[in-house]
C-alpha cells in the first residue's frame, strides 16, 4: 500500500472530506483519483464524491470534486452512510 493513500485515508477519517487541492499542497499529490480508487481497493470503504462550485483565485466561476467516507446530504453538509 502507497504512503500517498495511507496519508489520504487518515485524513478522510480525520478531517471528512478532500479535494484535489487539498491533496496537492498538503501532500504533494498530482492525480487524487488514482489515489482515491486504491484507498477504495487496498481499504474495502466506499467514497463519495461530489462536485462543489465557487470561484477562482481570479473570481471565475469554477467547480472541482470533494471526496469524502460520508454521503453529502441535501443541505450540504456531510452525514452518516
Amino acid at each position: 500500500m502507497a504512503t500517498q493513500a495511507r496519508m489520504v485515508y487518515k485524513h478522510l477519517k480525520e478531517k471528512g472530506t478532500i479535494t484535489n487541492a487539498q491533496a496537492n499542497n498538503l501532500y504533494g499529490i498530482r492525480h487524487l483519483p488514482a489515489i482515491i480508487r486504491d484507498i477504495k481497493k487496498h481499504f474495502c470503504v466506499e467514497i463519495f464524491d461530489w462536485w462543489q462550485s465557487g470561484r477562482n483565485r481570479y473570481g471565475e466561476n469554477c467547480r472541482w470534486k470533494v471526496y469524502s467516507l460520508h454521503k453529502q446530504d441535501n443541505s450540504g453538509e456531510t452525514g452518516g452512510k
